[in-house]
C-alpha cells in the first residue's frame, strides 16, 4: 500500500471519528443551555417531573445507574460539549489533510504534464 493511500485512510478515519464524536455530543444535549435528564427527573417531593431539571431535582440517567444531582448532571452535559469540540477538531484536521493530499496530487500531475524547461544541451561543433 502506498504512503499516499495510507495517509488518505488515516485522514478519512479522522473525518469519520470526528463526525461520530461531534454528532454524539450534540445528540446527548451537549449544546443545550438547560440541564436535561436523559431518563427521568425526580423532584424534591419524590415525584417524576418533566425536563428541564430544576436545582432541587435528582436525575436518573438510565437503568442501573446512580442518581445524579443537578450539578452532577450539568457536569455530565458539559463533558458532552467537550466531545463536540474534540470531534470538530478531528473533523477539521481530517478534512484539511484530505484537501492537502488532493492539492499535492493535482500539483504533481500538472507538473508531470508540463515539466519545466530544461536548458538546451551544449552542442559543440567540430568545424
Amino acid at each position: 500500500m502506498r504512503l499516499r493511500n495510507r495517509a488518505r485512510l488515516v485522514m478519512w478515519a479522522f473525518v469519520l471519528w470526528g463526525l461520530f464524536q461531534a454528532v454524539g455530543g450534540m445528540a446527548n444535549h451537549g449544546l443545550s443551555s438547560d440541564v436535561v435528564c436523559p431518563w427521568y427527573n425526580e423532584g424534591p417531593d419524590g415525584e417524576e417531573h418533566p425536563s428541564p431539571m430544576q436545582r432541587e431535582d435528582r436525575c436518573q440517567p438510565g437503568p442501573g445507574e446512580a442518581m445524579r444531582t443537578y450539578e452532577q448532571q450539568w457536569a455530565a452535559q458539559r463533558e458532552e460539549r467537550c466531545d463536540i469540540l474534540i470531534g470538530s477538531c478531528l473533523l477539521g484536521a481530517g478534512a484539511l489533510g484530505l484537501g492537502a493530499l488532493f492539492l499535492q496530487r493535482r500539483l504533481s500531475e500538472a507538473q508531470s504534464r508540463h515539466p519545466t524547461q530544461q536548458p538546451p544541451a551544449d552542442v559543440t561543433s567540430d568545424a
